[in-house]
């Protein structure tokens, strides 16, 4: 269970930062600044890590409580 818990709060964690990067991108393109297209290209895939490693977490929350 350790493994696994480890796994989803680090893929959480990632998404956190990937969030921050996209959020980031947003606010420098609405300015006209030139930056980074990295979080534009692979929002998709950030959105899943952190949706992921959400749901796993709170899953492994659960499973503790029991």
């Amino acid at each position: 269970m350790t493994f696994f818990e480890k796994l989803f709060n680090w893929l959480f964690f990632i998404g956190i930062i990937l969030l921050f990067g996209r959020l980031l991108t947003l606010i420098f393109r609405l300015m006209d600044v030139p930056f980074t297209s990295f979080f534009r290209d692979y929002s998709v895939i950030s959105l899943i890590i952190l949706v992921v490693g959400a749901i796993g977490s709170e899953m492994i929350k659960g499973m503790k409580k029991k």
